[in-house]
């Protein structure tokens, strides 16, 4: 049985010789293969009926060919012209070929934090039960079977990976190496429910933590400048910190990292006026410069935000995190819709954004009297 792999520049460097010769077939080019012998060798071959028997063809040696002069050659050899890398088909792709492709096309997009929880899920839960398995041949079934089993003991952690294998399967078909009709076995399954984690700030609240960070020291500034442009774009903490002046533009926030990968952050009239004054009292590459680490920007405010939560009184369980759940429901109270606010947060999907979606007493309270004289006038009328 061969083995067909995706094969990428960061897959052929780690190669290693085994005690038996190998063959792997690149999944992307039909018909041409990488050899690699015990001694360490590797050839690129290909196959080629002659004479009514099939013999192996060398193209070149590894060192001397990369992938790309190796599917030129191959094509050329074939005398095909076109060298346009040959659909992929439906029965010989694995789940475990479409993870490395997935993997290696956001190596450079997802932010190492990222990267680290989808390859944990990926290592402990979904390559142990589909990595062999032909992406064809995953049935809605066992997919239920493997997902209702880890939800007895982590159904987060389940919603967390069974989101992880739509999101590839999805990747693939916008990629073109399954079909656009490809239908997505995990698509009749339902996430568990669960309690959201974060809160909001109230507008006391609110107004509390603005009169602490206006307070602050020179030497707390810099955190209280992030903290305010956290709210002021409810981007996450990581984003502000590591912001370059270079990725502020007039209007809005054009981020190269982030945690799902690059994003346009367009800015309110309150956050282009903080981030202009900004500018003119900082002269780096980055808005908030490193204090005592070897990285060039800020990694951390969690100090200062332990102490800015304790000066404005608010609750020991509020999290910085909560500033963001803090912007999205403000947007929802002030009458955007939830997919609305889903691309003001950089959200691909919109169960992620109601996860955000808290609303404040005083605006509920607000809610019921007016719902109920809507009624009562119905029902005097």
């Amino acid at each position: 049985m061969k083995t067909v792999t995706f094969l990428t520049p960061l897959i052929l460097t780690s190669l290693k010789a085994r005690k038996k010769e190998y063959v792997l077939h690149d999944a992307q080019c039909e018909g041409l293969a990488l050899r690699v012998q015990p001694g360490g060798a590797k050839s690129w071959v290909c196959w080629k009926r002659d004479a009514g028997k099939t013999r192996r063809v060398t193209l070149g040696r590894f060192e001397d060919m990369d992938l790309g002069a190796a599917r030129e050659a191959f094509h050329g050899h074939m005398g095909n012209s076109q060298h346009t890398p040959a659909p992929l088909k439906r029965n010989t792709l694995t789940f475990a070929a479409l993870c490395t492709a997935f993997l290696n096309a956001k190596h450079e997009v997802y932010a190492a934090s990222t990267l680290s929880s989808l390859g944990y899920y990926l290592d402990t839960q979904l390559l142990p039960a589909f990595g062999p398995r032909k992406i064809a041949r995953i049935t809605t079934p066992e997919i239920a079977e493997w997902f209702y089993a880890y939800s007895r003991s982590r159904p987060g952690g389940a919603n967390q990976a069974l989101g992880h294998f739509t999101t590839i399967l999805n990747w693939a078909r916008e990629a073109g190496d399954l079909p656009a009709d490809f239908p997505n076995p995990a698509a009749p399954l339902r996430f568990n429910r669960r309690v959201a984690r974060g809160r909001m700030l109230s507008s006391d609240q609110l107004r509390r933590l603005a009169a602490v960070l206006d307070s602050a020291t020179d030497r707390q500034r810099d955190a209280a400048d992030a903290i305010w442009l956290m709210l002021l774009t409810g981007c996450r903490s990581g984003e502000i910190l590591r912001l370059r002046w270079d990725e502020v533009q007039k209007d809005r926030l054009a981020l190269r990292r982030t945690k799902t990968g690059p994003r346009e952050v367009n800015l309110s009239h309150a956050a282009i006026q903080y981030l202009d004054r900004l500018r003119k009292q900082r002269r780096s590459s980055y808005v908030f410069l490193a204090q005592r680490t070897k990285k060039p920007h800020r990694t951390s405010i969690d100090h200062a935000w332990q102490t800015f939560k304790h000066l404005a009184g608010l609750p020991d369980e509020i999290r910085l995190h909560d500033l963001r759940h803090t912007y999205a429901s403000h947007a929802i109270m002030s009458g955007e819709t939830l997919h609305m606010t889903g691309k003001l947060l950089g959200h691909r999907s919109q169960d992620s954004t109601e996860r955000y979606a808290h609303l404040d007493p005083g605006y509920l309270e607000k809610a019921v009297d007016k719902v109920a004289r809507k009624i009562d006038g119905l029902l005097d009328s």
